[in-house]
């Protein structure tokens, strides 16, 4: 801002004000002695009229009454001892002149006095004219008109001018001195503080003072200043002290009471990506990231509101859009009247800090070298599962280590270890990627946890030997370094476990002591439960019974008969059964579950598939039987094998299958393999005129968006909701709900499991169509199916 010019100083005023007063005072005296002058001589001109009625009274008396005219003579002799008495005229009561006297014997026309005339006094030129009554002796004789000569103002004007001019001037002179030293001297103090002032502004330092010995108002003005620049100095330093506080490493922002930004600091920009003139006249909102719900801001307010503070710790978002975590301190500025008027906002980017803390809980819970769990965590997870009671089906625990590890780390050295180490984590992530926990507790001791792995616990028990081959097999890998082969000696040690288990720490010693049984006996497995050790030895031998029962061709297929709701039958389901020379029939329950966790499924479905086939082109050729639908189950493996689709075209096309007589039957959890190569397969079968049911509806994955996406042709209701509809609520619920929207999709619905009346009818009157259970007919060979209906399959 620059210096605004002034016109016209204080001495040029005050001295221009001293010369006004002094002209104005000269001529107030000098018009004062003026009035004077004239109220003079009209008083002695009222006076000497009186004197001049009361000497000529006698006179003018003869005059009138007498009228001796020897009278006249002596009126005007003694008038002429008036040397101020121009002229004289003397009226009788009737107004009529009868004597006229003049100084310079001037006669002039005299006309008699108006009859209304007031006799006032008058002044024409030089001439006062005053009326008196001639009085003699209380007789009042006549009227008197006296003119008296007189100086005028214009003739004391004109008389006293040089002396006026003379007098004006020197006194001019002699005030414009008078007021040039006054003025000097009045304003000599404000020229000094002003010059002091200009001072403290060039050198910019407020520690200066000034001073003067006049004990005036001008002294109290210094004074005045001197207090005033010790305030500012404080003041300065206050300011200057607060400046260095505002820029400290803590971010700090100032706002109004509305929460408009007013001011933020540099570390403020640093941390927040924001330039100053970003933030100012913005809400602290640009800020805000997601990461804080309504009613996180509402109790900070609520909290500033009632306490003018509030500290903690907020996530908030950067310029360029990334979320940082920062502690964050509000404070509400308030004035004399406790009036809030500000927020002064401070905060610390806990990034660094986080990071540290996380590095730090990161190695506390995992191994530097794997980057997988380490023992504490894998007992606290396990702690906390059952803790929060999610157990529900069986869970494993495979402990592995591996024979003579250290020979490894004392032939190649601790860096080779460390590596071999590093490939078997990455193998064990690869192939057990599924699995809930991988844990590194030991130099070479490695742990996998399964929280659910199946249902029963004799399938647990063969589906943890099938783990531990796997992972066996895998870790026995050859491991090739640097021209050196390697060669590891795994071992597995297995616990089962239920939601009767209560402790983590004991299952996993029960996993190290099956570890150490199987290192003690050299087996490459070993389980900790007796039980399901030999559940996993039965399961081996039914595994290597079933390649025999495959190549000698034990199986055999029993259908089930599938009804409407006025009890026809529209179908069937094909159900393979299994003719152990030793053993009888063997149930699928107890073979298939093997066969799935094995490649043996696929040569298996293979069969079923092609002895249905031939089935159902025997059925086509019966007019009874023509329009029956056949139903097969297909295993997950099967279906997502490249080449399946492939190879139900050449079983449709080698046995001239009519379209639509073929329904593949599919479990849930095929959908949550992949869902959208599942939806392609499934709409491939259905070109090629194949009927899709999904099986067993309701007790795995289903989903709304499954039914909507997929080609379905019909859903089936698993028996397990069938067995208690008569007394189970939330089976009927479950049931109405699913014939609903079959009903909505425009999909068939088909009930298994029904083996009573009961349940038929309670079925029929939910709306249920389609029927299979025990009530019907049980599976059966294709003889007894025959036999049972033999006139109407052989019309």
């Amino acid at each position: 801002m620059t210096k605004k010019e002034y016109k016209g100083s204080i001495k040029t005023r005050l001295t221009l004000i001293i010369l006004l007063v002094t002209l104005l005072t000269g001529i107030f005296g000098y018009s004062s002695f003026v009035y004077w002058n004239l109220k003079s001589q009209y008083d002695n001109a009222v006076n000497l009229s009186k004197t001049v009625g009361n000497i000529l009274g006698q006179d003018i008396a003869k005059l009138i009454l007498l009228k001796d005219i020897s009278s006249a003579a002596d009126i005007t002799s003694k008038l002429k001892h008036f040397h101020n008495l121009d002229s004289m005229v003397l009226y009788k009561l009737s107004k009529e002149p009868i004597f006229q006297y003049s100084k310079n014997n001037k006669h002039r026309e005299i006309k008699p006095l108006e009859k209304d005339n007031k006799r006032k006094m008058t002044i024409n030129k030089n001439l006062l004219s005053l009326f008196v009554d001639a009085i003699y002796e209380d007789n009042h004789l006549g009227y008197v008109q006296l003119n008296f000569q007189v100086v005028t103002i214009w003739d004391i004007i004109r008389r006293d001018f040089f002396m006026l001019i003379s007098s004006s001037i020197i006194l001019l002179l002699f005030s414009f001195s008078l007021a040039n030293f006054f003025a000097k001297k009045f304003t000599k103090p404000i020229l000094k503080l002003v010059s002091f002032l200009n001072t403290i502004e060039l050198f910019d330092s407020l520690k200066h003072r000034i001073y003067t010995k006049e004990d005036n108002e001008f002294g109290k003005l210094y004074d005045e200043v001197n207090y005033m620049l010790q305030r500012v100095e404080k003041a300065q330093e206050t300011e200057k002290i607060a400046a260095a506080a505002f820029e400290i490493t803590s971010g700090m922002m100032i706002t109004d009471e509305n929460k408009n930004i007013l001011q933020v600091n540099k570390a403020f920009t640093k941390i927040t990506g924001y330039k100053k003139e970003e933030a100012i006249g913005k809400s602290p909102a640009l800020l805000k990231s997601s990461y804080q719900d309504k009613f996180f801001y509402e109790k900070m307010h609520n909290t500033l509101n009632k306490f003018h503070y509030w500290s903690g710790e907020i996530y908030n978002k950067r310029k360029n859009g990334t979320i940082f975590p920062e502690h964050l301190t509000i404070q509400a500025v308030l004035d004399d009247n406790s009036k809030l008027i500000y927020y002064v906002a401070s905060f610390i980017d806990l990034t660094v800090q986080k990071e540290s803390e996380a590095k730090i809980k990161y190695l506390q819970q995992y191994d530097s070298l794997t980057g997988l769990a380490n023992k504490d965590l894998l007992i606290s997870k396990i702690q906390k599962h059952i803790d929060e009671k999610k157990q529900e089906d069986w869970g494993i625990l495979l402990c592995l280590d591996f024979k003579d590890f250290k020979i490894i780390n004392e032939a190649y050295g601790h860096n080779v270890g460390d590596l071999i180490l590093q490939i078997i984590t990455k193998k064990l992530k690869e192939s057990f990627e599924d699995s809930d926990l991988i844990s590194r507790i030991g130099a070479d001791e490695f742990v996998i946890w399964f929280s659910s792995i199946e249902k029963s616990k004799s399938a647990a028990s063969i589906e943890a030997k099938i783990l531990a081959e796997f992972l066996v097999s895998k870790l026995s890998e050859s491991i090739v370094f640097e021209d050196k082969v390697i060669n590891n000696i795994p071992y597995v040690g297995i616990a089962l476990y239920d939601e009767d288990l209560l402790n983590a720490n004991e299952l996993f010693k029960q996993a190290d002591t099956a570890l150490h049984l199987a290192k003690k006996n050299e087996q490459s497995f070993a389980f900790f439960d007796r039980q399901a050790n030999n559940i996993a030895q039965a399961h081996l031998d039914t595994y290597s019974q079933l390649h025999k029962a495959i190549e000698y061709k034990e199986f055999e297929l029993y259908y089930q008969l599938q009804y409407t709701e006025d009890n026809k039958i529209f179908g069937a389901e094909a159900l393979i059964r299994w003719n152990h020379p030793t053993r009888g029939r063997i149930s699928p329950d107890d073979f298939i579950p093997i066969a799935e966790k094995t490649t043996l499924i696929l040569p298996i479905t293979s069969w079923v598939i092609n002895t249905a086939c031939i089935q159902l082109k025997q059925w086509q050729k019966n007019d009874y039987t023509k329009d029956w639908v056949l139903a097969i189950n297909i295993s997950a493996k099967q279906f997502l094998e490249e080449n399946f689709v492939k190879e139900m075209q050449n079983y449709l096309n080698i046995y001239k299958i009519k379209k639509n007589s073929l329904k593949l039957e599919l479990t849930e959890s095929l959908l949550v393999k992949d869902l959208d190569t599942t939806r392609d397969k499934m709409k491939a079968l259905k070109d090629l005129g194949i009927q899709i049911s999904l099986d067993d509806f309701g007790t795995g994955y289903s989903s709304l968006q499954y039914l909507k996406k997929l080609p379905l042709d019909q859903v089936k209701i698993d028996k397990s909701f069938i067995k208690n509809i008569l007394e189970d609520k939330s089976d009927i619920a479950i049931i109405k709900s699913v014939i609903l929207l079959a009903e909505a999709l425009d999909l068939q619905v088909i009930a298994e499991g029904v083996e009573t009346k009961e349940h038929y009818e309670f079925l029929k009157d939910l709306g249920c169509k389609l029927f299979q259970g025990f009530y019907f007919a049980k599976p059966q060979r294709i003889k007894d199916i025959v036999a049972n209906n033999y006139k109407l399959l052989n019309k």
